[in-house]
């Protein structure tokens, strides 16, 4: 998995986790709704702490499956058009 430096602070000082951590919260929101696998990697910035998660391979595949829709240039938040 390649991760490019950190979005926030552009530190190259990153870790990721060891294992998976499921996308479907106990205590929030299932982050991956409509896929059956649901696991993210996460990776965190040692200097400013931005944490990126990023879905399993299995997840990525599954997207296009029905449940998802491809981001659409120009929609506005959540897919509602701007007038």
């Amino acid at each position: 998995m390649k991760v490019s430096d950190c979005a926030n602070c552009g530190g190259s000082d990153l870790y990721r986790s060891v294992g998976t951590t499921p996308a479907k919260g106990w205590f929030g929101p299932d982050l991956l709704p409509h896929l059956e696998w649901g696991q993210f990697r996460v990776v965190v910035c040692k200097d400013c702490g931005l944490t990126r998660f990023f879905a399993s391979t299995v997840d990525r595949q599954a997207l296009s499956t029905g449940a998802w829709e491809r981001n659409v240039e120009g929609a506005g938040p959540l897919g509602i058009n701007r007038p």
